[in-house]
């Protein structure tokens, strides 16, 4: 065994140690509350798109009116929206092709992930923002000639005894800006990634990336024209379209009698969200402790319904697939419309995938650091006296996340996504009636 180190370390990396090593992963659960209003959902808005990819949507109504509107306008905004996400088999020169930027990355917002491992494989995605992200191994980066920078979770083993996460980088991070104005054919730039990309593509084979695509066209969310995607036609050149196939998400609803549901359409207090958590995650499952008659052996279980809580029936929407942020906003418009017209409650749960190379995308420079000085999606830029140029131009440290450098790390959890409650009352210590949940990672390093 190596004996232990003699070097002094800072105080802030014994504690980042210690999160690291925390159960659960190294992720948390960030919180923010809202009040009832259109900037609400404005903020909502913006949070679901600041979750790019996602695979599963639930959302859980209490049956205190007859709730047949609101899961026929649920199943009509999926199914009429038509064919459009789909998996096909591209290289990676595709997304630099000047046709097809034009066409979807620039208009509208395109999503792309490839179905690889994020542990073991090359990975790459498009954040529906025109960027290009490439994750790849140590071997690949060395030999693609591109410019990128050390992925904060992909650390080897040091040689301290018992660390396992602060030695060599393993893995690195390559964004290609393919919406800059600067980041055209006849540019050096373009040019360089155009060679490099086209010499990894002939090396691994053509049309080598399996990858999910979804396309979503230039209108706002509110608009009676806005469609959560469209079709998306690839070049015959580049793409054998017997490669290419639509993979619409699957919707099940479900109607849970004899179930504990909360009665009061009044928020609760801060200290008990998590309650309301809990029983939105177990409606999601569905657990069988949330029935009303349920007769489980304490040592197996133990569970206390929110206060106010009687035996009742709730509506469960579940939808599996490729979900872009567009469609999880109008879902959201549609449960927002119901809860402010029929007085009810809504829990909107989001899944996000485990092997993206960002998981989320920040707000503000400094956006959830580890140890403090982190904002919150419903808060306002940092306190700092200084203004957004300012800020902009701030020294990069060791745990400063930028806007778009959001990465996602091998969580030992797997869990990444968030959670809007919708309450019609206000709590009774606060205005608060809207609360979000987001579980992000946790930039220890």
């Amino acid at each position: 065994m190596a004996r232990h180190s003699t070097h002094k370390r800072r105080r802030g990396a014994m504690r980042a140690d210690r999160e690291r090593g925390a159960p659960g992963g190294p992720g948390r659960l960030r919180s923010a509350s809202f009040s009832w209003g259109p900037h609400t959902r404005s903020e909502l808005q913006t949070a679901v798109l600041s979750h790019p990819f996602n695979h599963t949507l639930n959302l859980v109504v209490p049956a205190t009116a007859d709730v047949r509107p609101l899961q026929a306008a649920l199943e009509n905004t999926i199914h009429a929206a038509g064919p459009g996400p789909c998996l096909a088999h591209v290289p990676a020169t595709l997304f630099l092709e000047p046709s097809f930027v034009a066409q979807y990355i620039l208009t509208g917002s395109l999503y792309a992930l490839s179905m690889t491992r994020l542990d073991s494989d090359d990975t790459l995605c498009v954040d529906g923002q025109g960027m290009l992200i490439l994750s790849v191994c140590k071997d690949t980066y060395q030999q693609l000639g591109l410019v990128g920078r050390p992925c904060r979770f992909a650390h080897g083993a040091s040689g301290r005894m018992g660390d396992r996460r602060s030695g060599p980088v393993s893995r690195y991070m390559i964004q290609l800006p393919l919406s800059d104005p600067s980041f055209v054919p006849g540019k050096r730039g373009y040019e360089r990634a155009r060679q490099c990309l086209a010499a990894w593509d002939k090396a691994r084979g053509r049309a080598s990336w399996p990858c999910l695509f979804a396309w979503t066209p230039p209108a706002p969310f509110d608009a009676p024209s806005a469609r959560a995607w469209a079709p998306i036609t690839f070049s015959e050149a580049l793409v054998d379209p017997t490669n290419v196939r639509f993979v619409q998400p699957d919707t099940v609803v479900r109607m849970h009698e004899d179930v504990w549901a909360p009665r009061r359409p009044s928020a609760p207090s801060r200290s008990d969200v998590g309650l309301w958590l809990e029983w939105a995650g177990l409606m999601a499952l569905p657990s069988p402790r949330l029935r009303a008659f349920d007769r489980c052996e304490p040592y197996v279980c133990l569970y206390d319904p929110p206060p106010a809580s009687t035996p009742s029936a709730c509506l469960h929407l579940r939808v599996m697939g490729w979900l872009p942020p567009a469609l999880v906003a109008q879902c959201l418009q549609i449960a927002w419309d119901w809860v402010e017209a029929h007085r009810s409650i809504a829990a909107l749960s989001v899944g996000g995938f485990a092997d993206t190379p960002i998981a989320w995308q920040s707000k503000y420079p400094g956006h959830a650091l580890p140890l403090g000085s982190g904002t919150l999606t419903g808060a306002g830029p940092p306190d700092d006296g200084r203004t957004a140029a300012t800020r902009a131009r701030k020294v990069r440290r060791k745990g400063h996340i930028r806007a778009g450098e959001t990465e996602h790390g091998i969580l030992r959890s797997g869990e990444n996504g968030y959670t809007i409650l919708l309450f019609p009352e206000r709590s009774a210590d606060d205005d608060a009636q809207v609360f979000l949940l987001e579980s992000v990672e946790l930039d220890t390093h």
